[in-house]
This record gives structure tokens, C-alpha cells and sequence, in this order.
């Protein structure tokens, strides 16, 4: 079964918090009643959750990564891993932002507000990475419900397949909204056993106008903020 089936089901995604995600991510958020942060499990190593692409100004794929502390140990979960501003990582994706996409149509009416985003100090990655989905979102003016794990899950929801099942119990869903590429360790018995639905995402990438050369695929949400505005992002995530 797809997102895309129409009923007064109640739906349910969670995700860790991204990285200024791709489209995908928000069209989980945008199909489901609920939404779950997962920020209070373990950080892996080149998550998408520190990292990005955009399209630089050549038209080349521009890798941004976040810089993280590891001074207390690299099992930390997203929600206790402190940004290293001291290597200045936030002032450098600015500028490559900037660089990128000062020409594109709709630079001017967004660019402002997410620099403020960045020049607002985080306490954790999962903080920071939450405040500027949030932003989007409302620029997108989606309004799912938004939740995040650590505010109430105290570790006795379990771990992997355990959690997830627990999470919809706990809001009381009967679809679970999953990412494709969680087929391969979802455990479809165990939700069937407590009458919840696994669906996985059917988002489709499309392609859309960008500046800089040919059409580059999956880079994060700001490339089509920048280059179609709020309407045409919006259309290409809810289709209308």
C-alpha cells in the first residue's frame, strides 16, 4: 500500500532529524497525521544527518557537512551531539549557499531567514537540524503534527522495529509511513500483530527548473526553495 490511499486512518512517520533534507523527507511529513523526530538514538558515522548536497554554481554537486564534537565518545545520540562551531562549518555553508544560488528566482525571499537559522547557536545537532525542518515547513505551510522522541520516550519504548511498533501504540496509529529503503529490516508480522499497517513512502522525484546548468537530481529542499519558490515546492511534495 502507498501514502497516497485516502481513508480517516491515523498515520504515522518517524525519521531522524535530517540535515536541510530532500524532498522525500517532507513528503513523509507532509503525508502522514504525525511525525516523529527520532533524535534520541545513536549518531552513525556519514549520516545524513550532518551532511547534504546543493548545486554549486558550476553545476557540480556540493557536499556540505556539519562539524559535531566527538570529545565525549562516538556513541552519542543525535540530540546529545554538540555542534563544533569552532570550525566555523556554519559560516562556510552560508557562503557556498550564497555562492550557489544568489541568482536563483527566489534567493532573495529566503535566503535572509535561514541565515538567521544559522547564526542562531544550537545546543545539539538534532536541535538544529529540528528548527530549520521546522522552518520550511511552515514556509511550505504543511501542518503535521510534530513530535520528538526524547520528550517522551525514557529509553522503555525499545529499540529499532521494538520502538517504532511502540511509538504508533503510543499515539495511536494504525499506518505506519515508511521510507522505502526500510523494507529490507521492517518487520511487517509484528505491526500486523498489533493491527498497524506498514505503507511505505511512493514519492517520485521530479524534475524541476534550476539555474547552474543541467537538472541534478536529490539535493536538499533549499535547491528547489531557491529555484521554484514555496508554491512549486509545495506542488511537487502534496501535487497540488
Amino acid at each position: 500500500m502507498t501514502a497516497n490511499s485516502k481513508d480517516t486512518s491515523c498515520i504515522i512517520a518517524i525519521h531522524q532529524p535530517n540535515y536541510i533534507p530532500w524532498l522525500g523527507y517532507f513528503y513523509k511529513i507532509a503525508h502522514s497525521d504525525t511525525f516523529v523526530f527520532l533524535d534520541n538514538v545513536q549518531f552513525p558515522k556519514e549520516s545524513p544527518a550532518a551532511r547534504n548536497y546543493i548545486k554549486g554554481k558550476t553545476g557540480e554537486k556540493v557536499l556540505l557537512s556539519v562539524s559535531v564534537k566527538k570529545s565525549k565518545g562516538a556513541f552519542q545520540n543525535y540530540n546529545e551531539l554538540e555542534l563544533d562551531y569552532s570550525t566555523k562549518w556554519h559560516l562556510k555553508h552560508l557562503n557556498q549557499i550564497k555562492d550557489a544560488y544568489f541568482k536563483a528566482p527566489y534567493f532573495k525571499e529566503f535566503y535572509p531567514e535561514l541565515e538567521k537559522l544559522y547564526l542562531e547557536p544550537a545546543s545539539n545537532l538534532a536541535a538544529f537540524n529540528t528548527k530549520i525542518i521546522l522552518w520550511i515547513l511552515n514556509q511550505l505551510n504543511i501542518h503535521t503534527t510534530i513530535k520528538i522522541a526524547s520528550h517522551f520516550d525514557d529509553g522503555s519504548l525499545g529499540t529499532q522495529n521494538e520502538r517504532n511498533l511502540n511509538i504508533c501504540l503510543h499515539f495511536k496509529a494504525n499506518k505506519y509511513l515508511s521510507g522505502t529503503g526500510a523494507r529490507k529490516y521492517n518487520q511487517e508480522d509484528v505491526f500486523i500483530k498489533k493491527n498497524i499497517e506498514l505503507i511505505y513512502s511512493d514519492y517520485t522525484p521530479q524534475e524541476y527548473t534550476q539555474i547552474n546548468g543541467p537538472f541534478v537530481a536529490n539535493l536538499s529542499i533549499i535547491d528547489t526553495l531557491f529555484n521554484v519558490g514555496k508554491e512549486g515546492t509545495r506542488k511537487m511534495i502534496l501535487g497540488h
